[in-house]
């Protein structure tokens, strides 16, 4: 479901996130949290707005990791902790079919949150079913437009709204087979002139396909042809009534829409869809806010994420090109705890952004935005320290219901009571919880005890 989707992602951004960023800059040294990985730069598409249009087939292949390779970073990354793994559109996983799901396997193995964007034209059967099968967690479909006739001439190929859409409709399918809510299916748009009025559409799609949820993101325009799609100052002043209407359809058919130029107080941003050439000044903006050291920093990438390219590269960001790391020639853990990251983030810290942030994405405005937040609310230990109580009472009072209910129903201690199991399951979730962890991490504590023993009774 969405909502397990969305529960990660919160917990990542708010509390993961902001504990170790506290941690890092008291001289901890902490491994990534989140790997993007470009399998290889092939596609069967040529986009319009794309940076890749026209990809050559014999030069990726001329570049490209092994399958071999690539598992064996999925499985160091692993290792190292990483909890959340994407596998990037910016070509065509499935392309790559055997490597793709061989890396997905690995990242399952390892218990880390899966995520991979596709243009959903080349999934096979038994692809699709080993990917249910297997507990993906998110698929991202690009689809840009509620009709075939517009989504296809953004795609440069015909026929791609069928096959995308038909891809859509099979994973469906075998969720239903093997009774998984996994993977969740979202449906990526690129918001451009030809397609921003859909949007309220574009929702019924989603419901109409089975797809939980609708992700749009204003288009950065990468090629002349992108340039006359981008929306004008008119156009940009529309969209908040279309967002509304948007919004007002997604709680009708229970579809999530998320919309990077919406702010983390859900306010339209009008700067993040005049500015998709230029979101360097967004970011810089943004940390003027704030005299706090941590709190004023303009980007937090270089402390959780790194992008592993097609030809083994390594970096902090998709739009850095000038990186000396490759996985070719050092482990994961060399590179990370390297010299180079080490560099940036000591750039980053006195805000100073380099020329590449430019051409930043929107949405990672909205990741910034809800790190600081974490920040502010998860370094203050008592603060963390009450909601963890809270919790401990809230638990306590489902392990009364328990036992009220054995009595009641003179159940057996072996949980056969639907709701007894639901209950159980909780005080498990607690258990497991990031959360629960944190406590343990910040304190060897009575705290930390309390609740063990509440787990163990």
């Amino acid at each position: 479901m969405i909502t397990n989707v969305l529960f990660f992602k919160y917990n990542l951004w708010m509390k993961e996130y902001a504990f170790r960023m506290d941690r890092w800059l008291k001289g901890e040294k902490m491994g990534p949290v989140r790997i993007d990985a470009e399998l290889h730069r092939r596609c069967n598409l040529n986009c319009t707005v794309c940076s890749r249009r026209t990809s050559n087939l014999e030069d990726s292949k001329n570049i490209e990791l092994s399958t071999e390779k690539w598992v064996n970073i999925a499985k160091e990354s692993g290792e190292l902790g990483v909890k959340y793994w994407n596998i990037a559109g910016v070509s065509e996983p499935m392309c790559r079919p055997n490597t793709t799901l061989s890396v997905m396997e690995m990242v399952k193995a390892y218990d880390m949150f899966g995520e991979l964007t596709t243009n959903g034209t080349l999934w096979k059967e038994q692809d699709i079913k080993k990917t249910v099968k297997i507990g993906w967690d998110n698929l991202c479909i690009s689809i840009d437009a509620p009709d075939a006739k517009t989504h296809d001439k953004l795609r440069g190929v015909k026929g791609t709204f069928k096959k995308a859409t038909s891809t859509v409709k099979s994973f469906n399918s075998w969720k239903n087979k093997f009774n998984s809510e996994d993977p969740s299916l979202t449906l990526n748009v690129v918001l451009n002139k030809l397609n921003y009025r859909s949007l309220p559409n574009m929702i019924k799609l989603a419901n109409e396909l089975g797809a939980q949820a609708l992700f749009v993101e204003p288009m950065i325009p990468y090629t002349k042809i992108g340039e006359k799609l981008k929306l004008e100052k008119q156009e940009i002043l529309e969209l908040p009534n279309i967002i509304a209407q948007t919004k007002d359809l997604g709680k009708k058919y229970g579809v999530l829409p998320t919309i990077t130029c919406i702010d983390e107080e859900k306010k339209f941003q009008s700067s993040l869809v005049s500015k998709t050439s230029n979101i360097k000044k967004v970011l810089e903006e943004d940390t003027k806010k704030f005299s706090n050291p941590i709190l004023s920093i303009p980007c937090y990438y270089p402390w959780f994420y790194l992008i592993i390219k097609a030809d083994g590269s390594v970096t902090h960001c998709g739009e850095y090109d000038n990186t000396k790391e490759n996985i070719r020639k050092k482990s994961l853990t060399d590179i990370w705890f390297g010299k180079e990251l080490e560099q940036l983030r000591k750039q980053f810290v006195n805000k100073k952004l380099p020329n590449y942030c430019e051409r930043c994405r929107p949405n990672v405005i909205g990741d910034m935005r809800m790190i600081r937040k974490g920040i502010t609310k998860y370094r203050n230990i008592p603060k963390l320290h009450e909601e963890i109580i809270s919790l401990l009472k809230e638990n306590m009072e489902l392990k009364k219901q328990i036992n009220i209910i054995k009595k009641e129903n003179n159940l057996v201690e072996k949980c056969d009571s639907e709701i007894m199991c639901d209950h159980e399951k909780e005080l498990t979730k607690l258990q497991n919880s990031l959360t629960f962890k944190i406590s343990e991490k910040i304190s060897n504590t009575k705290l930390a005890k309390l609740a063990k023993n509440l787990l163990k009774k």
